[in-house]
């Protein structure tokens, strides 16, 4: 029933790139099989300042791997996103942490893992490696393609998405949604490493994302449960 009504708030409100307070949840599935639930926190205040908090607890088995949390912090600029801090952990364990410091003024970016620390230069359209999602929501779309780089705490390098289909069903339950359906240039196995399904209603925000790992697997996270604070609207 939460899909039909989420449909329902999504094509009747008029389109704004303003986000507001959301929480969605995800299940996480790998090859059919759930491994996972992922719920992700974007909260924002009216001084322009975000907070991103993105949590993947493991079901069954997979729960021993611990909690894998991303978090990220910045301003948000007639652009979008602008990251300023971002944070990896996965299951307490401290030789996986890594953080990623985004210092615009001086336009220099600083990486932080597994004791060692790197400094590169920084794009104007960098992102980390949960913001992206988000930043889509501010992005056009009458272009065939959608470029950036990102920090994801271990590299910091470009991606490119084409846009495949600007209104693109997608069942989910029992609920259609109209979507954006977009997929990165880069494959592995002759497959896109990444596609996303945007709602192509009101926020630009992901329904489905599917990855293509290396060892030939197939990552699918969708959503499930949406919950969005529509007051200051």
């Amino acid at each position: 029933m939460w899909l039909a009504f989420f449909l329902f708030i999504f094509s009747t409100l008029v389109f704004s790139k303003e986000l507001p307070n959301i929480e969605l949840k995800y299940e996480l599935n790998q090859n059919g099989e759930l491994l996972g639930i992922i719920v992700e926190k974007f909260v924002t205040n009216e001084t322009g300042k975000y907070r991103i908090e993105s949590v993947t607890k493991g079901i069954g088995l997979y729960a021993l791997f611990g909690d894998r949390i991303l978090m990220s912090e910045g301003i948000i600029s007639q652009e979008g996103l602008k990251p300023r801090h971002f944070e990896v952990h996965q299951g307490g364990n401290p030789s996986k942490d890594a953080t990623v410091d985004f210092d615009w003024e001086n336009q220099t970016l600083t990486t932080r893992y597994k004791g060692a620390e790197t400094k590169e230069n920084i794009e104007n359209k960098t992102q980390d490696l949960i913001s992206y999602l988000y930043q889509l929501n501010f992005e056009n779309f009458n272009d065939s393609m959608i470029e950036f780089t990102a920090a994801t705490g271990k590299k910091y390098k470009k991606y490119q998405f084409k846009i495949v289909d600007k209104q693109a069903m997608l069942l989910l339950g029992d609920t259609n949604f109209e979507t954006i359906f977009m997929q990165s240039v880069a494959e592995k196995d002759g497959k896109p490493e990444t596609q996303i399904w945007l709602n192509n209603k009101f926020y630009k925000l992901p329904i489905r994302i599917r990855y293509q790992e290396k060892n030939g697997s197939t990552l699918e996270q969708n959503l499930v449960q949406a919950n969005i604070d529509l007051n200051g609207l």
